[in-house]
């Protein structure tokens, strides 16, 4: 399957004021290292994990395709919200309304690892009656935009094509998967680049030692206590 695109010279939504190209992402909340997350075991328990995240927010899988340099990527999508337009015509002796679905489109890019974890990388932008809006900050990853959608200034619908709502939503996903980490296939999985902080590889208090150290050991313990579990701190008693 591919990922079609539309070719349109614009979508045209009604309202007063300049109109404006509506290019908008996640990418505007969110950096690319906030959007990213290593899960346990392959590519596809990690689609399945997201298939069942993004499917509780009722954005459900539409499209999927197989890359050249061995990456999937999946596209989800869903409806947000119904907002109608309405305008006067024929100095005013008319009313004519229209009504646009506001959703989301959501990228996820799932890049097999050596080391049996996949990593995926996630974007998401407002979509207008099911069309992706083009954006400034698209991933080379994602597929290119052929369509362009254009607002007046004062549409009541801008609000919602602003990229917030798509961010919120991958924060949250991604927050979710933290509490919810089963440690099996398709949970997440922490690694040295990520923002967790390290944890201390002891408590100085707790160790047998504490109790009968001067001040000058109990600091050295402390500095010990400090450092990952990954590093070797100084002993007690040896010089710096």
């Amino acid at each position: 399957m591919r990922f079609h695109g539309v070719a349109l010279m614009g979508l045209l939504l009604l309202g007063s004021g300049c109109m404006e190209q509506v290019r908008a992402s996640s990418r505007s909340k969110l950096t690319e290292k906030q959007s990213k997350v290593v899960l346990a075991g392959t590519a596809d328990d990690a689609a399945r994990r997201l298939t069942e995240l993004f499917s509780r927010r009722k954005f459900l899988l539409a499209d999927r395709q197989v890359r050249k340099d061995g990456a999937s990527l999946y596209l989800f999508k869903g409806q947000r919200s119904e907002l109608t337009s309405v305008s006067g015509y024929g100095y005013g002796y008319g009313l004519s309304g229209d009504t646009y679905t506001v959703g989301s489109a959501f990228f996820a890019r799932l890049t097999p690892q050596t080391d049996g974890t996949t990593q995926v990388e996630l974007f998401g932008k407002p979509t207008l009656d099911g069309h992706v809006v083009c954006g400034e900050q698209d991933p080379a990853w994602v597929p290119r935009c052929e369509q362009e959608v254009l607002a007046g200034g004062t549409w009541n619908g801008l609000e919602l094509m602003t990229g917030r709502e798509e961010a919120e939503t991958i924060r949250g996903l991604l927050v979710e998967m933290e509490l919810e980490n089963s440690g099996g296939p398709g949970s997440r999985v922490v690694t040295a680049g990520s923002d967790e902080p390290a944890k201390p590889s002891c408590v100085a208090s707790e160790l047998p030692e504490w109790r009968t150290s001067n001040a000058l050991e109990k600091k050295r313990l402390l500095e010990k206590c400090r450092a990952p579990d990954s590093e070797e701190g100084p002993r007690v008693g040896e010089s710096r």
